[in-house]
């Protein structure tokens, strides 16, 4: 072997164990009398990572003070009363369960956890919610809430609408009073359907202000309402002054410049615009957290398949090649490794469906290095040639790759983005380093 391709293959395999040790180990940096690992974190799916358990369980045990009001409607209006409680008796089917799952994950969507499972018992009604343990879940509070939401005239106990009557709502924060030094505040703008407004204009064509006993005017108010707690509180007039012309904004808390209490104002009235927006559980549930210790168990029974694969590609080679099995094995394990590293910092989403997919491009380097070992010389020239042909066969893989990575389905897009690096790693891998290696081992 001639002087230059003997650096080349020591360049290359102490290139290639250096990937593998800092894949595995990290690079540790001093920081603040701490060693720290600069590399970015794999970003771990549910099944492998911990994570939060959030059982719903039905209440079905009806309080003392709802029976007592159904009581006193029944006793009021016996029809009323008798459909009221077949409701109650009624209410906990398997649609309403279903509903119920659909407006749930509705809602967890809409407050931006995009990751989760949902499972439904539909025999009891009971929901499992899972997410990663590292999810603000003060972001889940208001999802759990029945979020029965009504427009009412409190003085009547009249009911004007319900969740059906917005047509559309926004919130954002108004700067307009900034330049004046007041601050900003948290408006919600609302847009309500049109047999809504035809409703408030026929209120306020036929309004007129109650008065007391002694002659006093005594202004009604109208009230929107989300499980019985006000969002919104004006004088019927004024009310009803703003409502008819389709859209009307409400203020959500006071002028601030505080940006910190600013922006907690801004998540609560996109919380309400959330709740409006998928309507209200058809049940309410009680909530219970844990933490799920499955993932633990999850990951050791992963890398233990994984050190059996490797071990077993590590067998067969040294049985069938000797020497040059350490070096297939090595490649095996570099480009692994350069994998590992790539996912690291592209962030792409490692579950048990996910590690599928690094085992297949594994198993398809260790079918190429076979290929490659197989040859009893094996030159650049050859090198190229058998590479350019194998290359050849993952085209329509490739292809496949790009569709599933950015197809936007959750389930399997980690899959088709890891084959997607996988394939494109696969190349410069063995075309850089690979090809240093062999050739030169080779051609001893």
């Amino acid at each position: 072997m001639k002087k230059e391709g003997f650096l080349k293959l020591i360049l290359a395999i102490l290139v290639t164990v250096l990937l593998c040790i800092v894949s595995v180990g990290g690079i540790y940096v001093k920081d603040k009398n701490i060693m720290k690992n600069v590399l970015p974190k794999y970003n771990l799916g549910m099944d492998l990572d911990t994570s939060t358990i959030i059982k719903l369980e039905v209440n079905k045990n009806e309080n003392s003070s709802s029976e007592d009001v159904q009581e006193e409607v029944a006793d009021e209006n016996p029809e009323q009363g008798t459909e009221e409680n077949g409701q109650a008796e009624n209410k906990y089917t398997a649609d309403n369960y279903k509903k119920a799952k659909n407006v749930l994950e509705k809602r967890i969507k809409q407050f931006g956890i995009n990751q989760y499972t949902i499972r439904l018992d539909e025999q009891t009604g009971d929901i499992v919610l899972e997410i990663p343990n590292d999810t603000d879940t003060s972001k889940l509070q208001n999802a759990f809430i029945v979020g029965k939401t009504e427009i009412v005239i409190p003085e009547t106990n009249e009911v004007i609408g319900d969740a059906n009557s917005f047509a559309k709502i926004e919130a954002s924060i108004d700067n307009s009073y900034e330049s004046y030094g007041i601050g900003s505040v948290v408006k919600l703008d609302v847009t309500f359907n049109k047999e809504t407004v035809k409703k408030f204009k026929e209120l306020k064509d036929s309004y007129v202000i109650p008065t007391d006993e002694e002659g006093n005017s005594k202004e009604n108010s109208m009230q929107i309402l989300i499980d019985g707690v006000s969002i919104c509180n004006m004088y019927e007039s004024e009310f009803l002054n703003a409502a008819v012309k389709g859209s009307m904004p409400l203020q959500m808390g006071s002028y601030s410049n505080d940006q910190k209490e600013l922006e907690e104002a801004l998540e609560e009235a996109k919380s309400i615009k959330n709740i409006i927006d998928n309507g209200e559980l058809p049940l309410t549930y009680t909530i219970e957290y844990s933490n799920d210790i499955h993932s633990n168990i999850t990951g050791i029974g992963i890398s233990i398949v994984f050190a059996i694969i490797l071990g077993a590609m590590l067998i067969y080679f040294a049985v069938k090649h000797k020497v040059l099995g350490l070096v297939g094995e090595l490649c095996v394990l570099g480009l692994g490794a350069v994998l590992l590293l790539v996912l690291r910092y592209t962030n792409v989403e490692i579950s048990v469906a996910s590690l599928v997919s690094i085992g297949a491009i594994l198993i398809l380097q260790f079918i190429y290095m076979n290929q490659l070992l197989s040859n009893e010389k094996l030159n650049s020239k050859v090198f190229a040639e058998k590479t350019i042909q194998f290359t050849k066969m993952l085209i329509p893989v490739f292809l496949i790759s790009i569709i599933i990575a950015f197809a936007n389905i959750t389930e399997i897009s980690g899959f088709g983005m890891i084959i997607f690096w996988g394939l494109i790693l696969f190349e410069l891998f063995n075309n850089i380093l690979t090809r240093a290696i062999i050739t030169n081992v080779k051609n001893k």
